[in-house]
Parts: C-alpha cells; structure tokens; sequence
C-alpha cells in the first residue's frame, strides 16, 4: 500500500491519500483537488524517472570492464521506503516544472510516500534488452526464483555510453521489473479535454503554418519559439494534448477492452448508452454518428460542431477502445463535465464497470447525483430482497456492485485540508451535498409558503 502526503501544495494545506479501486475527491471549486489528481498522475507516470536504485561506480567500471555483472535485487527491496522518500522529494522539487509556474509557487510544498505491506515477487524470470544505437546493447537477464540481476554489456570497440546513462537505464529496469505489476500505469482526462478535442487539429494546422513563415526568417528560431509555446500548459493537459494529436496513429490500436469484446461487453453496452453513438476518423477528421432513429436520417457531426458533452466523452471513448491497459488506473477530473444528471448516473455506471474489469479510477467530482449513483451500487453488495429483480428491471449486471472496500473518498474542506470520508455498507457519506441540498429545499419551502395569493 502506498500512501501519498501532502503538504502545501498549491492550495492544499494538508492530506493523504490511499489508492483504492474507486477513489473519489470531493469539494468546491477552488480549494486544490486538481492539484492532487495531477500530483498522483505525475508520480505515477515518472515513477521510474523518479525512483533511483544506485549502482555503485565500482560495478558500473566492471561492467564497463569485463562486460557482465550481477546485482542483488534485495538490497533495494528491504530499503525500499527510503527510496520512496528520495522519490517524493524529487518530484516536489520538481513541481514547478510539472505544472510550469514559477519556480517559487512550490518551494514550501513537502511530498512523502509512504510505504507499507508490498507484496513484491522476485520468483518471477526476467529477460529485457535496451539498444543503444546499432552497436551496443544492455541485456538483462533473472533466473526464476533467483535474487540476482545479471547484466551484461554488448558492444564492439570501448563503450561510449556515459555513465549517467548507464545508471539511469539500469535503475528503471529495475523499477520496471519491480513494480510493473504494483503501480498502475496511469491515463488522465483533464478538465480541459473538451476544448483540446475541440481545437486539437487547428493547432496542428497553425503550428505548420507558423513553421513555414519563420523558417523564412534568420532572427528567430522556431524550434525555441515552438517549444516555449509548448510549455505553457501543466503536464497532464500537455500529454492529453499529445495524445489526441496522435490519434490517426493510436486508434489503430485495441484496448484489452476491445481485445476482448465478449468478456467486457458490460463495458462497451455502458460507454454505448453514455454516448448514444460513435465515432468514427475519416482521414480528415473525426465525424460523431448518433444512433439512428426512426423516421430519422443517419447523420455524421464533425467533432468539432456536436455537443459540448460529446467532445467532452470523446478521450473516454478513445481511451476504452484504444489505450486502456489492464491494471492501470484512470485519472478523470470531472467526469460529470457537460453531462446531463441522466448521463452523469450513466458516467457512474460505466465507471463501475470499468472498476470491476480491474481498471483503477479515481475522479474528482462535485457531482450529487454521481456520487448518489455510485453509492446505489455499493449498496448492491448487501443482501437485498429481491435483488435480482431489482437489477433486472434496471438492466443492472453483476458488474455494477462496488464493495464499499473497493472505494475510498476524500473531501477537500474550506480549509484546504484533504479528509478521508467513510464509505461503509450504505455508501459514501457526502454530507457535503447532502446539506447543500437541505438547504435548497429549505429555501424553496420558504418562498413557496410565503408566496401571496
């Protein structure tokens, strides 16, 4: 188990955090939760970058040397909260460049990650080669049930490669083979997916332009000009960018999701029904074709005219069909954003699924009826009177029952602090809109009883 601490950051004064199957963060606007989905995707995304498992300079000489050595893969396991903690460090102080603000904003932001009761497998056999260039290779190599590494260097002539290198390679194998099956490798949508599924082309389009008029120029370098424009968005936003920008080459690919259409049909009937179509490249761009209906013609809505909640669904649907990874986790800011409160029990529904099909989700919500939903199916994991019935009359599969262990929610108060919430056998205890709603329904009885004949 990992648990993440937080202290300033941004505008959260204080929290930690534990990954469950369902995570979900609560609170008004402006009081940190992005700050903290973000910060969970970045660790997890640079993870390797972050961690260092040293190899001492005598073994990187030998290395160098005699060609082979081996490391024992213990001595990084029975240290690993320390190198945890190396890591943490490293990622706050690199925060400002993640989310590219002043180098200031961060300064007093502190990140611990705490570890406990890992479940690391060293059994398991590992092989791996990393190339570099056409004449040297790093191969790797484990034995099952064998603590050692052996590594061994391939090359002809002396090796070239530097030995920052040499360390870095190593060090994320390591990690790679460590925690591949422990860290889930992450998948954000932020909240400004609507807009880059919206935009995404044309600022393709205006980046070549831009390029052809200032490659005519000696004064400016364009390369700097295109990389300092780059730079102006946060991490996440950047890589939902970079991701939609590729898509005539990734939505070739299939998701474990598509790879098995039979086994996840709960999954794809659910993204179905939010959708109410599909979508479809055409080479040139990329058209919403709504589900027929009768008497009605069969339409094709370039992306860039359908509905604010089509563009917003539209790196969901990619994502499912495309990118998904089994034992990763989904990171969604908003997933209510521009959905009808129908599509937002819908949203729930699908995340439920989505859970069970071994995908981590967490969200960051402010969304009642969302919360309300995803509460119905943890109180399907009690013992109810005519359940099945109950399901079958609302097309509810085993798929949709959460276990209340499989969630953990958070709420980011006022006073920027984040507090874990109880979920128990009824669900997510969100008095935070349940007062809310209270008090709307108190003000409408007062005006209603005081409204004159």
């Amino acid at each position: 188990m990992i648990e993440f601490c937080f202290e300033n950051l941004g505008y959260v004064d204080k929290g930690k955090l534990k990954l469950a199957d369902l995570t979900v963060i609560c609170g008004e606007n402006n009081v940190g939760k992005t700050y903290v989905s973000y910060a969970v995707y970045g660790f997890l995304k640079h993870f390797k970058q972050l961690i260092k498992f040293e190899v001492s300079d005598v073994d990187i000489e030998e290395l160098k040397n005699s060609g082979s050595i081996q490391v024992d893969l213990m001595q990084y396991i029975d240290n690993l909260p320390h190198y945890f903690e190396q890591a943490g460090e490293r990622f706050a102080q690199g925060l400002y460049r993640y989310f590219n603000v002043s180098d200031d904003f961060f300064e007093k932001t502190k990140l611990k990650l705490l570890v406990s009761a890992l479940s690391i497998d060293v059994d398991e056999p590992f092989k791996g080669i990393i190339n570099f260039g056409q004449v040297e290779k790093l191969r790797f190599e484990k034995a099952p049930h064998s603590k050692q590494l052996v590594i061994a260097l391939q090359l002809k002539g002396k090796s070239r490669i530097p030995t920052e290198i040499l360390e870095d390679v190593i060090s994320e194998t390591i990690a790679d083979y460590l925690f591949s099956d422990i860290l889930p490798k992450p998948f954000v949508m932020t909240s400004e997916r609507t807009g880059i599924s919206l935009f995404y082309t044309e600022l393709d389009t205006n980046r070549n332009a831009l390029v052809n008029h200032l490659t005519d120029t000696d004064k400016i370098d364009p390369i700097k000009l295109l990389n300092s424009m780059r730079s102006r968005y946060a991490k996440p936003i950047q890589d939902n960018i970079d991701v939609i920008r590729d898509y005539d080459n990734l939505n070739k690919q299939k998701s474990f999701i598509r790879q098995d259409r039979k086994k996840y049909k709960g999954i794809l009937d659910s993204l179905q029904a939010l959708l109410g179509g599909s979508f479809k490249n055409t080479g040139k761009q990329i058209n919403y074709h709504p589900r027929k209906e009768r008497g009605r013609d069969r339409v094709a809505v370039p992306v860039y005219i359908a509905s604010s909640s089509i563009k917003s669904l539209f790196l969901l649907d990619y994502y499912i069909n495309c990118l998904a990874e089994e034992k990763g986790i989904l990171i969604i800011d908003e997933p209510e954003l521009n959905l009808h409160p129908n599509n937002q029990r819908k949203m729930a529904n699908l995340i439920a699924r989505l859970v069970n099909a071994g995908v981590k989700v967490l969200i960051t919500t402010h969304s009642d009826y969302l919360v309300r939903e995803l509460n119905n199916r943890i109180m399907l994991s009690n013992d109810v009177i005519d359940k099945e019935i109950l399901m079958q009359n609302e097309s509810l599969i085993f798929e949709d029952i959460l276990k209340p262990e499989q969630v953990a929610a958070y709420v980011m108060t006022k006073k920027h602090i984040l507090e874990a919430v109880p979920v128990d056998e009824y669900g997510i205890n969100m008095k935070l809109f349940d007062n809310l709603i209270t008090e709307a329904n108190k003000l409408a009885d007062d005006i209603y009883y005081n409204i004159k004949d």
